[in-house]
């Protein structure tokens, strides 16, 4: 609000009819200045002006103009019944500010904002928890990402009325970059595995990327903007690795691609990019996680340790800047869109059925981000930058490592605290270039041979039978 738009707030005149507060506070500061009082109760001054100018509207008003003209005939008013108190004329109210399209925009901004900022009047669950978004935020900074502090903290209240309304803790992932806006990324752990019976075929549960559920918003300052976002499948993951594509910013937009997409749905393909996104991004620090032995047979889990061994660790600012001490905390996933292996389907018998090809192994859990390079080059994937530097550094500098491959995929850490974010277009950097090829014909098929008999003899066409026609009777 400007100074002018200030004043003229308050010279606002009052339903009352009585001075505004403008006159009433410039009659209170000359009553100080006319009388030079030194011990000054301003609320002793204010009643007293307040009481002469009541006083003042009391008094009879004289009027000393003519009549220039009779005055109109009056209506007689049509009868009341008993007991009903006579109406008042309507006052005629005028804005107190001259609404302009911007000031109109304005106002509806703040008044969305609003409800963010009321507080609950039932307290949260215990399971609707939020880390602290702007800590978060402050060690992101040093990184280069940065969405502004007072659109983070709307952003820390949106994520805190979701996770009350959903009973489940919530995270911030990240945001991606669209046409038309930004998608702004909520993660959850996913309550119940999706894949269960013969579902398990087409996708993987809550042991494989199903095991996070994700939100999606392009205006989180509007908690019922909130879309949940559906369940990726291996097929979605491998066609999304195949195509390049910049989001639109409707995730019910059609996806024409080629290979075609399963799904054909923008949703679908947020939902594959944060899928590879979160496999080869999200990091950790060497010995925080390990692989929970309890987990069925040919599954592997990512667990933390106990929190006897975490409150055992420490790294110096030495460690974090080592590649050996940063970790993937997630599993890879492999070449058919899995982390695990692929379920064999079962026979009439009940027994498993071979598959004629294995799947290919994913990357080895908890493996370092020093072995994740490219082809034969070996070129890193990743960088590592301590903010501040030079002359700046301290032992409790930060540390934070940034993705070659998926640009704007970041990792921060301080001490043993590690915080993730994304903020980018969702397009991976091709680390081999290679041209377009138009997909190979399907094979030509065979041409049509005629069966062997059981005796390996072939089978010869039989000879035409030609019978003549019966002659009809000559007529004598």
């Amino acid at each position: 609000m400007s100074f002018e738009e200030a004043k003229q707030h308050l010279r606002a005149q009052p339903a009352d009819g009585g001075p505004s507060l403008y006159d009433h506070l410039s009659q209170v500061l000359l009553k100080v200045v006319t009388e030079k009082a030194t011990d000054v109760n301003f609320e002793e001054l204010s009643a007293a002006v307040r009481a002469m100018s009541l006083a003042k509207q009391q008094e009879p008003k004289e009027s000393t103009a003519e009549p220039s003209a009779p005055p109109p005939a009056e209506t007689p008013d049509p009868p009341s019944e008993e007991g009903a108190e006579p109406k008042e004329p309507a006052a005629e109210t005028k804005p107190l500010i001259e609404l302009t399209p911007e000031k109109r925009a304005q106002l509806g901004w703040v008044a969305k904002q609003a409800p963010l900022f009321v507080p609950p009047t039932e307290d949260a669950p215990d399971e609707a928890a939020v880390p602290d978004l702007m800590a978060q935020a402050a060690m992101w900074e040093w990184a280069g990402v940065s969405f502004g502090r007072e659109a983070t903290y709307r952003l820390f209240l949106s994520l805190k009325q979701l996770a009350a309304t959903q009973g489940a803790a919530f995270r911030f992932w990240g945001k991606l970059i669209t046409r038309a806006g930004d998608y702004y990324v909520a993660e959850t752990r996913t309550a119940e595995n999706p894949a269960e019976g013969d579902q398990r075929f087409e996708m993987e549960g809550s042991e494989g990327p199903n095991k996070y559920t994700y939100w999606a918003s392009m205006d989180p300052s509007d908690a019922a903007s909130w879309r949940q976002l559906p369940h990726v499948t291996p097929k979605q993951i491998v066609v999304a690795r195949k195509i390049r594509r910049l989001l639109t910013g409707d995730l019910d937009a059609a996806v024409p691609s080629f290979p075609p997409f399963p799904g054909n749905k923008e949703e679908n393909l947020v939902r594959a990019m944060i899928a590879q996104i979160t496999a080869d991004t999200v990091l950790s620090l060497n010995g925080t996680l390990t692989l929970d032995e309890e987990a069925e047979e040919d599954m592997k889990v990512i667990g933390p340790v106990d929190e006897e061994e975490a409150a055992g660790l420490s790294f110096s600012l030495d460690d974090l800047k080592d590649q050996s001490t940063w970790i993937h905390a997630e599993l890879d996933i492999n070449a058919v869109g899995r982390t695990q292996k692929t379920p064999l389907p079962l026979n009439e018998e009940g027994e498993p059925i071979e598959p004629e090809e294995e799947d290919a192994e994913p990357l080895a859990p908890l493996r370092s981000i020093g072995e994740d390079t490219v082809g034969e080059s070996e070129k890193p994937l990743w960088v590592l930058r301590t903010c501040p530097s030079g002359a700046g550094q301290s032992p409790h500098s930060l540390v934070f490592a940034k993705s070659l491959k998926w640009p704007g995929a970041f990792s921060v850490a301080s001490g043993k605290t590690v915080t993730n974010v994304y903020a980018g277009f969702g397009v991976s950097t091709s680390p081999i270039p290679a041209p377009y090829e138009p997909p190979l014909p399907a094979q030509i098929h065979a041409e049509w041979a005629p069966p062997e008999d059981e005796e390996d003899k072939a089978l010869n066409e039989q000879e035409d039978v030609t019978v003549e026609p019966p002659k009809e009777e000559e007529e004598e």
